[in-house]
């Protein structure tokens, strides 16, 4: 009955949270360290990633975007352990020239997780910290956020599928040229072996951002993102391909409105 209602919380939040244009999350915000089996010690694990994605979309500043970082759990007590995760986000569009790098964003998380017992759940307090920066522009000012927060992971099976259940909750501690106060939010990730070569892949993510309305003059702001794909394991992680549709919160940081995407893309992920 836990499990069913936990899933049935996970859906709820999909259902009544996502606009069925589908829509993402703010560039780089929503970041949440993988849970772990818990291996005592220094230095215990490690996961890395590698994505690119082809944008579509009529605006030029938009063409590519691609990720790669990883995240490293420090020490290990077992029922407690400490994580450091780093992004950098590039966004490639075709406004100056063929292949033109707009945008590189950095995302550097320091959480530390409690192993609840539950299920083989995790609850973390998190300090997250994105910094924006524009490429070949002119900008003499930062933008930049950072947030602290609690969030919650939970790996689960049903009927076939393996699921990865995560929320956030982050409140604003500084800002700069962004109006953010406060972020809420939640995903699952879903895969059903087809194949012992292939899985079917199935995600979906809803964020929930809270804004000071006397800043930039707008109110709360929504975003989402629903993918599907196929996941193909090898000998030291996985491959996937997917394709998605994407509504993301200030995609190009001067535009007060979100941008929306439909993206093909790859990705490479660690074990």
């Amino acid at each position: 009955m836990r499990n069913l209602a936990v899933v049935f919380f996970g859906v709820a939040l999909f259902i009544t949270g996502f606009p069925w244009s589908v829509s993402g999350q703010t560039s780089s915000t929503a970041s949440t360290a993988a849970q772990t089996p818990e291996t005592p010690g220094f230095l215990t694990s490690y996961r890395y990633h590698l994505n690119a994605s082809r944008l579509v979309s009529e605006n030029e500043s938009f063409g590519w975007d691609t990720d790669f970082g990883g995240d490293l759990d420090v020490f290990d007590l077992k029922y407690f352990r400490g994580n450091v995760l780093l992004n950098f986000e590039s966004i490639v569009g075709e406004q100056i020239r063929a292949i033109d790098p707009n945008q590189g964003n950095y995302t550097a998380d320091l959480s530390a997780w409690w192993r609840t017992g539950v299920s083989e759940s995790e609850l973390g307090m998190v300090f997250h910290h994105v910094s924006r920066h524009l490429s070949d522009r002119d900008k003499e000012f930062a933008i930049s956020w950072n947030m602290l927060g609690l969030q919650y992971v939970m790996p689960l099976q049903l009927k076939g599928w393996d699921l990865d259940i995560a929320y956030r909750m982050l409140k604003t501690v500084q800002r700069s040229f962004v109006d953010y106060t406060a972020e809420v939010g939640g995903g699952i990730l879903a895969y059903r072996p087809m194949h012992r070569r292939v899985s079917l892949l199935v995600g979906a993510e809803v964020t929930l951002l809270s804004v000071d309305p006397d800043d930039r003059g707008r109110s709360d702001q929504l975003g989402g993102r629903f993918e599907i794909g196929a996941r193909f394991p090898g000998g030291a992680g996985f491959g996937e391909v997917f394709l998605s549709r994407e509504q993301r919160i200030d995609a190009d940081p001067m535009d007060l409105n979100p941008t929306n995407f439909t993206m093909l893309g790859f990705r490479f992920l660690s074990n």
